[in-house]
């Protein structure tokens, strides 16, 4: 079984001994296909066995989202890191367990399984290794999802060896509601916090308050636990991705330092058509950020052939990212962008 299946194994069978409720954020709505982004955290945990583990013993977690990405497939995007000191009570952690994925609709799944790790064991050093792997998982995506399944696929073999089973582990799939389908939004995407309980039923009324999990109120105590939060957002905290900055100073270094005007188009037109097309933006996005990426390398060329000059207000427009509902982006064309 790979690791994914492995999880979810372990959680269909242990379904009648653990209670799972998801707790949306205050005013939180279903997330539109095509017009924001998710992204997982790990929020807080506790397991009430752990001070009768060894010295050398620690909780580790693997987690990640399943969902369709470039069109394909469901890829999921994992990792795995050991967490030696929060889970204990009273430590929230908050740690971003995927990057921020766009998201296209379908169904997406959200899965995460404890370990028990031996920090002298096979184990212990590949969740070591994975940790120092964890900035590859960023965009461009595509690459991203290619590393995370190779980590997933070293961690899942060493685990099969080892025959280790989670210590306590969620499995939860959500669907894009279809308007006027019964149960739409039953299951939708949306902000909030997916909670696990080591219980057969509920414990009492579970809430989250300053982001902490409360049982009627209060925190919870006797049992194990573990909080993700999904957060949906419909704007971007990031855009600049590596290779589309890569692009933008090469342009500038050509046209100052060297003046080579046609290899600066040229790496213009490279810039805007990536993000143009980039799987990592939602559609409204991509013209956002190519329109800005299109401004920026303009604004060098303008700097070096009139140094000083005051910008226009249609040059100083160029350099900020325009409102989602900005008019100038309902007709925008690529080859406006490239003229």
């Amino acid at each position: 079984m790979t690791m994914w299946q492995r999880i979810e194994s372990w959680f269909h069978a242990a379904s009648e001994h653990v209670t799972v409720d998801f707790v949306p954020d205050e005013g939180a709505v279903a997330l539109a296909p095509y017009e924001g982004y998710l992204r997982l955290f790990v929020a807080e945990g506790f397991l009430a066995d752990r001070r009768s583990w060894a010295a050398d013993q620690y909780p580790a977690l693997h987690g990640g989202v399943s969902l369709s990405f470039l069109g394909g497939e469901p890829l999921a995007f994992t990792t795995m890191g050991g967490q030696a000191a929060w889970l204990a009570p009273g430590v929230t952690l908050d740690e971003p367990i995927t990057p921020l994925l766009p998201y296209g609709g379908g169904t997406v799944t959200v899965q995460a399984g404890l370990y028990r790790v031996s920090g002298r064991g096979p184990l212990g050093t590949a969740v070591q290794i994975v940790g120092g792997l964890a900035g590859l998982v960023a965009p461009p995506l595509a690459a991203a999802a290619n590393v995370a399944t190779k980590v997933s696929e070293g961690i899942d073999r060493i685990l099969g060896d080892l025959g280790e089973q989670p210590v306590l582990g969620v499995h939860r799939t959500m669907v894009a509601p279809v308007p006027g389908a019964p149960g739409a939004g039953g299951r939708a995407m949306r902000a909030g916090h997916l909670v696990v309980i080591d219980s057969p039923r509920p414990p009492g009324t579970l809430s989250i308050e300053d982001g902490r999990l409360r049982v009627d109120g209060r925190p919870p105590t006797g049992a194990d636990f573990l909080v993700l939060r999904i957060e949906c957002r419909t704007e971007r905290d990031d855009w600049r991705f590596p290779e589309l900055a890569q692009l933008i100073d090469r342009a500038g270094e050509e046209y100052l330092r060297r003046g080579e005007t046609q290899t600066f188009r040229d790496l213009r037109s490279d810039a805007v058509v990536r993000a143009w097309c980039s799987p990592d933006l939602t559609p409204l996005d991509r013209k956002r950020v190519a329109r800005l990426i299109a401004g920026e390398i303009d604004e060098v060329r303008r700097l070096g052939a009139v140094p000083g000059q005051e910008r226009s207000l249609e040059e100083a427009a160029a350099l900020r990212l325009l409102p989602q509902d900005a008019p100038e982006l309902a007709d925008l064309r690529l080859a406006d962008l490239l003229a």
